[in-house]
């Protein structure tokens, strides 16, 4: 990786002092027109760039006034304003975790909605820049979309979840892979022998589901060959689907992207869980169903977000990465009352 151009290349390749260069690029008119002209050509030659925090840092010692409240911003492009949290969508919420965690580095954490009646997103990085807010975090997209535009080489960016796909950013994400683990681990500790899994709820993101599957497929060959079914082929399944699967492959358990659609569809099928069936809710998102499954607290993922931003903001890393980063987050196994041992 090449190195960073530093302040002290700049001086070098204009021929001035290390102040000189801090001035000129700030257009302090005790510099001449034509010094500041050269310095800022030698600092696009070099690629160099002003790290906010410092330069925030150092207008603090001048002044002598603390920097307080250095603000982050929290994006979201749903239809409506508040679209991407409860009440009005059922997945977790990852502001209030995000809101504390930044409290704790002394920034102060705020929404933007990119949908804002006349917002553009050339006009939205005007905003930001002005204000002086050099870090974004992309909230989960609403379905259907995983594409966003915006001039990322003007800030430092962490996306959540898997749902943003173009451009590739750092991101934040649940571990999927490993809850499906533990899933059918915990069927085979407790005596199921033939688990199904269902796509049982579309998801704003492909991706999570294919850690699903390939964590069940790749559990599914400590099984004996005999009790390894295939996952129901409906993505998603309705009622329909599930039932024509169902009565085929007599699963004794499945592990069900969400939890909810299967209960209710074992219901009017006269199957009672846990009694004759076990279910396992790879969401985990609905703790108020009591389903076994892995639990992932919203608030830490919030939290991993902001501290992966003022990292990135420290070490002045904007734009689209060159080589991503991913944060995965393992959850928590909760047995709820779905998945009890068999006799």
């Amino acid at each position: 990786m090449t190195p960073k151009a530093t302040l002290q290349d700049v001086a070098t390749r204009a021929g001035v002092h290390r102040t000189t260069v801090s001035l000129a690029l700030r257009d302090h008119p005790r510099i001449p027109a034509a010094t500041r002209d050269r310095v800022k050509a030698a600092a696009a030659k070099l690629g160099y760039r002003i790290n906010p925090l410092v330069s925030a840092l150092m207008q603090s010692r001048r002044s002598g006034r603390a920097v307080k409240h250095v603000a982050l911003a929290f994006v979201t492009n749903y239809p409506t304003r508040f679209g991407w949290r409860p009440p009005h969508h059922d997945r977790p919420d990852y502001f209030p975790g995000a809101v504390e965690r930044a409290r704790d580095f002394g920034y102060k954490l705020e929404h933007f909605w990119l949908g804002e009646p006349g917002m553009t997103s050339l006009r939205f990085c005007d905003i930001l820049s002005a204000r002086g807010i050099n870090g974004v975090i992309v909230s989960r997209l609403p379905p259907g979309q995983h594409t966003m535009d915006l001039p990322w080489s003007r800030f430092s960016t962490v996306a959540l979840g898997l749902t943003l796909r173009a451009p590739l950013l750092h991101h934040v994400t649940e571990n999927h892979f490993d809850a499906a683990c533990q899933g059918m681990q915990r069927c085979r500790e407790r005596g199921y022998r033939r688990v199904g899994f269902v796509f049982s709820e579309a998801d704003d993101s492909p991706l999570v589901g294919s850690c699903w599957l390939g964590a069940f497929l790749e559990q599914q060959r400590q099984f004996p060959e005999k009790d390894r079914l295939p996952p129901c082929p409906a993505v998603p399944a309705d009622e329909a689907a599930f039932r024509t699967w169902f009565e085929r492959f007599r699963p004794d358990a499945v592990l069900a992207s969400h939890g909810r659609p299967v209960l209710t569809w074992l219901e009017r099928m006269g199957r009672r869980v846990p009694r004759d069936f076990g279910l396992i809710d790879l969401a985990g998102d609905h703790p108020e169903l009591a389903c076994a499954g892995v639990y992932y607290d919203p608030a830490k993922l919030g939290a991993l977000a902001v501290e992966m931003i003022i990292g990135l903001m420290h070490r002045n890393e904007t734009g689209v990465p060159e080589h991503q980063h991913e944060i995965l987050l393992t959850g928590e196994w909760r047995d709820g009352k779905t998945l009890p041992p068999r006799g």
